[in-house]
């Protein structure tokens, strides 16, 4: 079996273990979150992973809670998905990774459906990656082409999620914590598959059911550093300058009525991916950094790692995983997602790998979408140092003009799966045999 396959093999059957049907399903098991004394329970589920983590929740309460009452048609909020769920659901398809109109409609439902819960009931919002755009309520102040205009200049700024994220918490009616308070006073609970490395819950989905410690001033900041504000729509600028006066309030310091919790996350697919790797026979070798950095110079650090943990007198196979989330400093005007662009700058640099043994990197979105395009990510083998040397076309110009889509597209080596249904941020796994 060739490296291709065996990596398609252990991410694929891997990915799948990481089912956020059975993960909310053995959460709510083992946890006494629904409790008999509730009159309703209200389901509420956005995000990537929302269809699956709907579908659990709602087994569960039929297998355990039948008698139960569930108010209406529970909520869904989730990206175009071909993902079918055998519950009768409010399902409603947003738009990814820039808000639309259709973000502002899902806010909406989701607020109007949460308002008329009381104190007798139980809200169990299920939170997964991708809600930040997937569900958004600007103040009225601020129109939705400011918005998107910010969103998209954010995206291409080379910001990480935790600052895009924080800046999005202060240009919205319903992140950093205020969604909560349209549950009021009901009891609320988060359960959250991350998508955010350092696994904070206040910056997953922009956090919107957990308090919040960043600050209007530090949005501000987010967007001088990275040379924004000259460019960022005055609406957006006039609310955050009010919002430093003291002018607006603050997003919630204090939240009292939510309890949240984290289900799934990269760190814990790491180690299952560590498990599958060597029941396929791979030594497994875990990187303990997380790959934030800039796309590019991460494929370097990778590199590195095969030289380092690569004896060329051993003949073991060796899988190197490590995770995390990689930033582009968009330059160009090509196509291509982060992890495309981490795989095509370490097939331009490949002549830095010492090792004679056969090698093969994958790099992955492990929501099956990177950036806007239908590939999941790149994987870069040998046959795609062959077609590179074949190739007419100068590797560095499509890095320049950050274009990796198109460059591993004619080469075989762009990694398709479609959407998974879940995000738990991005993963690299290196064999070498």
């Amino acid at each position: 079996m060739s490296l291709r396959e065996d990596a398609k093999k252990i991410y694929s059957s891997s990915i799948a273990k990481l089912d956020p049907s059975r993960t909310v399903y053995d959460y709510l098991s083992s946890h006494s979150i629904v409790k008999p004394h509730f009159e309703k329970i209200y389901p509420v589920a956005f995000g990537k992973a929302s269809i699956s983590m709907m579908s659990g929740l709602l087994d569960y309460l039929k297998d355990q809670f039948p008698k139960t009452s569930i108010h209406e048609k529970p909520i869904v909020i989730s990206n175009n998905s071909q993902e079918t769920i055998e519950h009768n659901i409010d399902l409603h398809f947003s738009s990814h990774p820039v808000p639309t109109e259709k973000s502002i409609a899902a806010g909406d439902k989701v607020i109007n459906y949460i308002s008329s819960s009381s104190d007798k009931d139980l809200v169990i919002f299920l939170i997964s990656g991708g809600a930040s755009a997937l569900l958004s309520k600007p103040p009225s102040s601020i129109a939705l082409e400011d918005k998107i205009t910010l969103t998209d200049l954010l995206l291409k700024s080379g910001a990480s999620i935790n600052e895009m994220n924080t800046v999005r918490k202060h240009i919205s009616d319903i992140k950093g914590g205020r969604l909560t308070k349209f549950a009021e006073p009901s009891s609320c609970y988060s359960l959250i598959i991350s998508d955010v490395i350092n696994d904070d819950i206040s910056s997953i989905a922009s956090g919107p059911t957990t308090h919040d410690k960043t600050t209007y001033k530090d949005a501000e900041i987010i967007l001088k550093n990275y040379n924004l504000l000259g460019k960022t729509p005055v609406s957006i600028l006039n609310h955050i300058n009010k919002g430093v006066s003291g002018e607006i309030e603050e997003s919630p310091k204090n939240i009292l009525n939510c309890e949240n919790k984290i289900i799934s996350s990269n760190r814990l697919y790491r180690d299952q991916l560590a498990a599958f790797a060597k029941n396929h026979g791979y030594n497994p070798v875990l990187i303990k950094r997380d790959i934030i950095g800039e796309a590019k110079e991460e494929a370097f650090f990778l590199i590195d790692q095969i030289n380092e943990h690569t004896d060329n007198t051993c003949d073991k196979p060796l899988a190197i995983i490590s995770g995390g989330e990689t930033v582009v400093n968009m330059q160009g005007f090509g196509k291509g997602g982060r992890n495309q662009e981490l795989a095509l700058s370490f097939l331009a640099n490949n002549k830095k790998i010492n090792t004679q043994r056969e090698w093969l990197l994958l790099s992955v979105g492990t929501d099956g979408i990177d950036g806007p395009t239908n590939a999941a990510g790149g994987i870069i083998d040998n046959a795609s140092v062959k077609s590179m040397m074949e190739s007419n076309n100068d590797i560095n110009n499509f890095l320049s003009n950050n274009d990796s889509y198109n460059y591993l597209k004619e080469i075989n080596s762009l990694y398709i799966t479609g959407p998974s249904g879940t995000n738990v941020a991005d993963i690299q796994l290196i064999l070498v045999r």
